[in-house]
C-alpha cells in the first residue's frame, strides 16, 4: 500500500503564520531605510486687521464756526457747487442741499467793494422745518469731514 502524506494541523498552521508572513511583508517598505518623516504644513500665522486710519486718528466733526469769516471762493472749494446763489447790494446767500437737508451761508461786505465774508449759517431740512446745522454740514462735506483733517 502507499502511503499518502497528510500535513498535521500544526503543519498547516505554520504554512499560514508563514504566508500571513510573506503578504505583510509584501505590503511593507521596500527599503530597511527609516522612512522620512511626513511634512506638516505649518500653522497660518493669523495677523489682526489693519486699523483704518480714521479709527487710529479719528477726525473732528464738522464745525460750523470754521465757516464763518470764510470768502464765497473758499466755502466753494470745501463744498463744491451751491444749489443757489443769490446776491443784494452787500449780502450774498448760498444754498447747499442734498436729500436731507438744505445749508443756508450768509455772505456780508463790510464796506461795499470789500471781500464777502460768511456772517450767518443756518440749516433745514427740505421742508422748510429746522435741523441741526452740525448734522447738515457734516451730510454735505465730502467724507462728512474737513479736506484737511
Amino acid at each position: 500500500m502507499k502511503q499518502v502524506y497528510r500535513p498535521s494541523l500544526l503543519s498547516a498552521a505554520r504554512l499560514a503564520a508563514l504566508g500571513m508572513l510573506v503578504l505583510v511583508s509584501a505590503c511593507g517598505p521596500a527599503t530597511t531605510d527609516t522612512p522620512a518623516p511626513e511634512k506638516v504644513a505649518p500653522s497660518p500665522v493669523l495677523e489682526p486687521e489693519p486699523v483704518p486710519l480714521a479709527e487710529m486718528h479719528p477726525r473732528p466733526p464738522a464745525d460750523p464756526l470754521r465757516l464763518m469769516g470764510a470768502s464765497p471762493g473758499d466755502v466753494q472749494a470745501l463744498m463744491g457747487n451751491p444749489a443757489l446763489v443769490r446776491r443784494d447790494d452787500m449780502m450774498q446767500v448760498m444754498l447747499f442741499e442734498n436729500d436731507g437737508c438744505v445749508l443756508e451761508v450768509v455772505f456780508y461786505e463790510p464796506t461795499l467793494g470789500e471781500y464777502f465774508e460768511a456772517r450767518h449759517l443756518a440749516a433745514r431740512s427740505r421742508t422748510g422745518d429746522n435741523v441741526d446745522i452740525k448734522a447738515c454740514l457734516a451730510s454735505l462735506l465730502p467724507g462728512g469731514h474737513w479736506p484737511d483733517q
